[in-house]
Parts: structure tokens; C-alpha cells; sequence
């Protein structure tokens, strides 16, 4: 069996844990597959190093050490390869990477003696100007962090549903509704359901509340004013820039996010800590 590695430079640092395990692999009669950028920074010799396309392609799974954000770095780019995600949290909050650092030997065992579960996240794809882009999260049009609103429009299905102004507006996933759209008072989504989460961001109105809409609608989001410029993000990612008479086309993506689950904490178990971490 080959197990792909991607490490977060920045939470492990000279990737000692990550040798720790990549070690643990050979042991268990695999070979690790690591980037050819990270050459330097393994000692074993049992390592195949590939570019990033054949390591997406030759893994039967691939491991990410890091935090949530360093899954939804990289699960835009794995997902078009289809392969199964284990994360590995190595950061201080994490939805996606349920594994703690501690549990990953234990983790990595129950995936080789096939005792797991692959939860399938469904993606976005968002369009603008011909160019499509997918995310797991979030598609979020905002201000671009300057002290004035923007103006937004929001068709779906070919429907006029509202034009409002606010800071900005976030079409979330259900994997996204712990997130962004969360923080804005928008609805928390069970991350095996397939619909998605319309929700304002500051909007100035007295009275708005957040959309639950299928994932089969179609949504079309548009600048009505002339003398704004809005910015197309996603998952926090992207800065694009939106003018008048753009318009960001968002829908499912044929892609899907794989995530290993291990461990045997439901989402409710999981969301339950999350929050209490949050409140200390």
C-alpha cells in the first residue's frame, strides 16, 4: 500500500512527527509517498518522492498534518483525483482533522486493517468570467475590508430572490457551517445532509435571516451598484475581484472532499467539544 504525506511546514517544524510516522508506515510494509520539494527534510531511504500530480495519483490514501485549514489548502486539489483524506490535527481546532496528534499511529492502523468510515463532503464550484473554482467550505463575495458595504444581488434557479447591501454574503456547505458561516449567525448544517446556506454577512436591514436551500438550486450572485467592487473568496482563500455586471455563478460540484473517520465521536460529539474550546 502507498501512503501520500502533505505536512504543514509550520506546525511541524523540521517534520519530526511527520518522520515519526512515515517511519511507523515502514514498519507496517508501506511505502511512503512524499513531495520532491520535502526531499531534505526526510531520513529514510524507503521513501518514494514524487511530484504532487503522481503523489495524488499513485496513493491508495493520503495523510495531512496540519489544522482544518490545511485540509481545505489541499482538498480542492485531491478531490479531482478522488482519494480518501486522514487528517491529523496539529492545530488548535479542528472539524475535519478529528484525529488528535497522539491518536495518529492509532488512527493510521484502523485505516490499514480497514476499520474506518469515508464521510463524503460535498463541494461548491464557483464560476466568474468562464473561470470555475471548487471549495469545501465556502463561497464568500464581501467588501474587501474596507469601512463601506457592497451591494449584492442574489438570483436562484433564474429567480430574483433579494438585492441588500451588507458587508458580504456566504454561500456555505454543510462541512462549511462551522465555519465562516457560523461566526455570522448562520445555520449549522449535519455534514452528511446536501444543502447549502445562504447567509448575509452585517447586512443593514433590520430584519434578515439566513437561507437553507437544496443543492440542486442554481445560485447566480451579481454587484448592483456601479461604483462598488466586490471580492469573490474561497474558503478564505481567493481575494478575485467582482465589478458591475460580473456575475459568480455557484452550484454542487461534481467533486467531493473523502475524510477518513476513525474515530468513533459522532459530528454532535465533535461540535459539542469544538464549542466548549471555543468558550475557554
Amino acid at each position: 500500500m502507498k501512503i501520500g504525506f502533505i505536512t504543514n511546514e509550520d506546525k511541524d517544524k523540521s517534520f519530526v512527527y511527520t518522520n515519526e510516522l512515515i517511519n511507523f508506515c515502514i514498519k507496517q510494509n508501506t511505502t511512503p509517498l512524499i513531495l520532491k520539494n520535502f526531499k531534505n527534510m526526510i531520513y529514510s531511504q524507503k521513501v518514494l518522492f514524487l511530484n504532487q500530480t503522481e503523489l495524488f495519483k499513485q496513493s491508495d490514501f493520503i495523510i495531512i498534518l496540519g489544522g482544518d485549514g490545511t485540509i481545505l489548502r489541499w482538498a480542492k486539489k485531491i478531490a479531482k483525483f478522488n482519494k480518501n483524506i486522514l487528517g491529523i490535527n496539529m492545530g488548535t481546532l479542528g472539524y475535519l482533522t478529528d484525529v488528535e496528534k497522539h491518536e495518529g499511529y492509532i488512527a493510521i492502523k484502523n485505516v490499514l486493517d480497514n476499520n474506518y468510515n469515508v464521510e463524503k463532503r460535498m463541494m461548491l464550484s464557483a464560476t466568474i468570467n468562464n473561470k470555475e473554482y471548487i471549495c469545501l467550505n465556502e463561497v464568500n463575495i464581501n467588501n474587501g475590508n474596507v469601512s463601506r458595504m457592497v451591494k449584492i444581488g442574489i438570483d436562484i434557479n433564474d429567480r430574483f430572490v433579494d438585492a441588500f447591501s451588507a458587508d458580504g454574503l456566504i454561500i456555505s456547505t454543510p462541512t462549511g457551517s462551522t465555519a465562516y458561516n457560523l461566526s455570522a449567525g448562520g445555520p449549522i448544517l449535519k455534514p452528511d445532509t446536501e444543502l447549502m446556506a445562504i447567509t448575509y454577512v452585517c447586512p443593514h436591514a433590520l430584519f434578515s435571516r439566513p437561507y437553507v436551500i437544496s443543492s440542486n438550486d442554481k445560485i447566480r450572485a451579481y454587484v448592483t451598484n456601479k461604483d462598488n467592487v466586490a471580492y469573490l473568496s474561497l474558503d478564505g482563500q481567493d481575494s478575485i475581484p467582482i465589478k458591475y455586471g460580473d456575475s459568480v455563478y455557484i452550484k454542487k460540484s461534481s467533486f467531493y472532499t473523502n475524510i477518513i473517520k476513525t474515530s468513533r465521536l459522532s459530528f454532535y460529539d465533535i461540535l459539542r467539544r469544538k464549542m466548549f474550546e471555543i468558550r475557554k
